[in-house]
């Protein structure tokens, strides 16, 4: 079959409208003819299969990576990068209009990240020795010693790894601050190997230092953490009687500014490792005014609150939460998936908050995700 396509969903594939059909097709760019196939429908979607381009696209690449099109990882190799980012202004537009009701002015800012040699931590598999990805879609490992999204400290380290014990079946989590790196195995049983002398690593950015594990949760892209902390700096007041809170707080990355804005601060997090490194770095910053609260932030209780920065999951957050948050003036919303943004967005928009900030932040070039920032404030006079 041949067809035009018209656009890039959520997920990479490009949109073909074939008759009665929808059909999504992976490796290709808008604006593209193409001869395809239609293999599947699955989930109530028409998937297809690319066949041929025949009318390419001048944003059209050779991906660089051996691996593309095999390792699971990248999904948008083949484009130029700027082309990448409209695709994921196209992509956010969308489920806002669709999802949100939502159709921005103008163009959403963009904030870009170098292409390649970005990533801050990565979690590969590791099966009967062999270490690497999976497929996309399966469990098929495709074995990677090279990665182009891994920094150069990184991937020196995955290069010179001896082979792991054939009963280390599991997870190799590599953690790097572009210049060392920390490692460690966790197994299918749940035992941990440390691969590393250094158990942790320092992520400095004055006057805030933290300490990272390659257990703990951190924004996937070296070059965005300044510019996200710099984002939410420009939202805080200079010193402030009130109270903030920091949901899904990690080990402290937004905890930290707040702390040194806020007199009254709290900080939500649920997993034990995360709440471990949390306190490590609240003492080695001397803040001592930061209430933790060991409990899954979609089921808290909301003290009277000033502002609230929400870093959650792609799942977002819960209707629920967003009733609990109704009586909050000011709303800093960090989402990694557009879909579950729009719907939650949808759902502050109800309770008469407005949108008066909104931009992109590229944290996964070579795929379709990426980073939302967000600044939600209270209607005046508004209830909920």
């Amino acid at each position: 079959m041949i067809g035009s396509v018209q656009t890039i969903a959520k997920g990479g594939c490009g949109i073909i409208h074939d008759a009665e059909k929808t059909v999504f097709v992976p490796g290709v760019i808008s604006g593209e003819t193409i001869e395809f196939d239609i293999q599947k429908k699955n989930k109530g979607i028409w998937q297809g299969k690319l066949l041929r381009v025949l009318e390419p696209s001048p944003q059209r690449l050779s991906a660089p990576c051996r691996h593309y099109l095999d390792c699971g990882g990248c999904n948008l190799q083949h484009m130029s990068y700027a082309e990448q980012l409209r695709c994921k202004e196209d992509i956010l537009a969308a489920n806002l209009i669709k999802i949100a009701a939502f159709k921005p002015r103008g163009p959403i800012p963009v904030l870009p990240s170098p292409p390649f040699r970005y990533r801050s931590k990565t979690e590969l598999q590791v099966i009967n020795s062999a270490i690497g990805f999976f497929k996309s879609k399966s469990h098929r490992l495709v074995a990677v010693r090279q990665c182009l999204l891994l920094n150069d400290a990184a991937e020196d380290f995955m290069r010179g790894l001896p082979p792991l014990p054939a009963a280390d079946d599991g997870v190799l989590q590599v953690l790097s601050n572009g210049t060392d790196v920390a490692g460690r195995m966790q197994t299918r049983s749940g035992k941990i190997r440390k691969l590393t002398p250094c158990a942790s690593l320092p992520f400095d950015f004055p006057p805030y230092h933290y300490q990272y594990g390659p257990e703990h949760f951190i924004q996937a892209n070296l070059f965005q953490l300044q510019p996200m902390l710099e984002l939410l700096i420009a939202q805080l007041p200079t010193n402030c009687d009130g109270a903030a809170a920091d949901f899904f707080c990690g080990v402290g990355f937004f905890t930290l500014p707040l702390a040194r804005h806020f007199k009254q601060v709290f900080a939500l997090e649920k997993d034990p490792d995360n709440l471990a490194a949390l306190r490590a770095n609240l003492e080695s910053n001397h803040i001592t005014h930061v209430k933790i609260r060991c409990e899954d932030a979609l089921e808290a209780d909301i003290p009277p609150l000033d502002l609230v920065v929400l870093d959650p999951p792609r799942g977002g957050l819960s209707p629920a939460l967003i009733n609990r948050l109704a009586q909050v003036k000011k709303i800093i919303y960090f989402s990694c998936d557009s879909a579950t943004f729009a719907r939650d967005l949808r759902l502050f928009f109800s309770k008469n908050y407005n949108l008066r900030e909104l931009q992109i932040i590229d944290n996964f070039p070579q795929t379709d995700h990426f980073e939302i920032f967000s600044v939600l404030e209270k209607a005046t006079g508004a209830g909920s």
